[in-house]
C-alpha cells in the first residue's frame, strides 16, 4: 500500500476474531493518507475525516470494490 491508494478497512468494533485479523470483514472504503510501517498504523481519509487504524485492518482495494461502490 502507498499513499493515495484506495483501501478497504474494518472498524475496531467490527472485529470478529482478535486472533485472526483476516476473518474480519472490511466493508469500508477510503483513501490511504499515510502508512507508518514501523508503528503498523494506517491513516485513512473516510467521509471527510482522517481515521487512524491498525494496519492489519486495512488492505488495498481492488477493481471489485470499485464496481460495487457505483
Amino acid at each position: 500500500m502507498k499513499e493515495g491508494d484506495m483501501v478497504r478497512f474494518a472498524l475496531w468494533h467490527e472485529i470478529v476474531d482478535i486472533d485472526d485479523w483476516s476473518s474480519t470483514p472490511k466493508n469500508h472504503i477510503g483513501i490511504l493518507v499515510e502508512h507508518d510501517k514501523l508503528m503498523q498504523t494506517a491513516y485513512i481519509l473516510h467521509e471527510g475525516e482522517v481515521l487512524s487504524h491498525r494496519a492489519q485492518l486495512v488492505e488495498k482495494s481492488g477493481r471489485k470494490d470499485l464496481d460495487e461502490s457505483r
